[in-house]
């Protein structure tokens, strides 16, 4: 394995829908989502954000309506002969152009979505050949040594093109770096349909360093690939950090019952003392095979230790008999 390297990775700017970092080209209609000024395809300068696209496209064509409704307005009084028809030509024209601005006002949001969804739907092949060409700059950056960039740029193409090879390339990068409690990292969208032992190992990482990243999907990944990590050299530790991960929520110890009695043994004792306080937190519950199980590693290990002893010595535990099997 690569030695380690310590990098400083920037912030993930996050929005509120993925397509927001999305740039087109005015000129060629190329998308890139790596912000760059320059569009990939052409080399012009007409990058603008899709979004501005399409607000300006959508006031476009909200203004040719009003031109052409001021051109039959024109006709209209054109047209009269008297002016009682010029008169009633320009009050009706003038009446149905405020009718228009106040129609295109109230609507004008929906035109908009409707704009930017033809954006996407008239350019689907713009936008897999644009993220494909930031695809390549990235894999090119990285060829360069910048691996910190090539990971940031790899991370804005993965939040759009969801595919496993870009989860693999995004955790490789970060198997190479010295992780740390102060970074933005991720570990949910990185999660891959298959088994990755280059994953797996990812996830030990995060589980000492940034245990609230380990969720839901991550305990159901662990679980449902448990006896290939337990293949792994160190499979075993990886999988009791995540058993301590899952001990820093009550609701955790309650969905996933089966990691815990597994590995409850192999707890470091801040995160076993951490559990049996979950435990002790609600004395009339049911706790089945983890009651039993941490009982029994507390006695074996903790029955005398000082800092288990404001928990009163496990005594609702002892009675196994009152838990049934899972």
């Amino acid at each position: 394995m690569n030695k380690k390297i310590p990098v400083q990775i920037s912030p993930y700017i996050r929005t509120h829908n993925s397509y927001q970092k999305l740039k087109i080209c005015r000129s060629c209609g190329n998308f890139t989502v790596l912000g760059d000024e320059e569009c990939g395809a052409c080399g012009k300068m007409a990058l603008v954000p899709v979004e501005d696209r399409a607000a300006a496209l959508t006031s476009g064509a909200a203004w040719l309506e009003r031109l052409l409704a001021l051109v039959l307005w024109g006709a209209a009084i054109g047209l009269g002969t008297n002016d009682m028809e010029w008169a009633a030509s320009g009050a009706a024209g003038l009446i149905l152009i405020v009718l228009l601005i106040v129609a295109q006002n109230k609507f004008a949001e929906t035109r908009y979505r409707h704009q930017l969804t033809k954006l996407f739907k008239r350019g689907e092949d713009q936008l897999v050949e644009g993220l494909g060409i930031d695809h390549d700059e990235a894999i090119e950056v990285f060829q360069e040594g910048d691996k910190p960039l090539a990971y940031e740029m790899l991370r804005e193409v993965g939040m759009l093109v969801r595919t496993d090879q870009l989860r693999m390339e995004q955790i490789l990068l970060l198997q190479s770096f010295i992780l740390r409690k102060d970074m933005d990292l991720m570990l949910e969208p990185l999660l891959t349909h298959r088994f990755s032992p280059d994953l797996v190992e990812y996830i030990g990482e995060l589980a000492k360093v940034r245990k609230d990243l380990i969720k839901e999907k991550t305990f159901r990944y662990v679980l449902v690939h448990e006896l290939q990590i337990l293949h792994m050299e160190q499979g075993e530790q990886i999988l009791a950090r995540v058993a301590g991960a899952a001990v820093r929520m009550k609701r955790y110890v309650i969905m996933y019952p089966h990691l815990l009695v597994r590995y409850a043994s192999k707890l470091p004792k801040d995160r076993f003392l951490r559990l049996c306080m979950i435990l002790n937190s609600d004395r009339t519950r049911n706790w089945g095979e983890v009651g039993i199980e941490v009982y029994t590693v507390f006695n074996a290990r903790y029955k005398h230790d000082p800092d288990f002893q404001s928990l009163g010595g496990m005594t609702f535990l002892a009675d196994s008999t009152r838990y049934s099997r899972y």
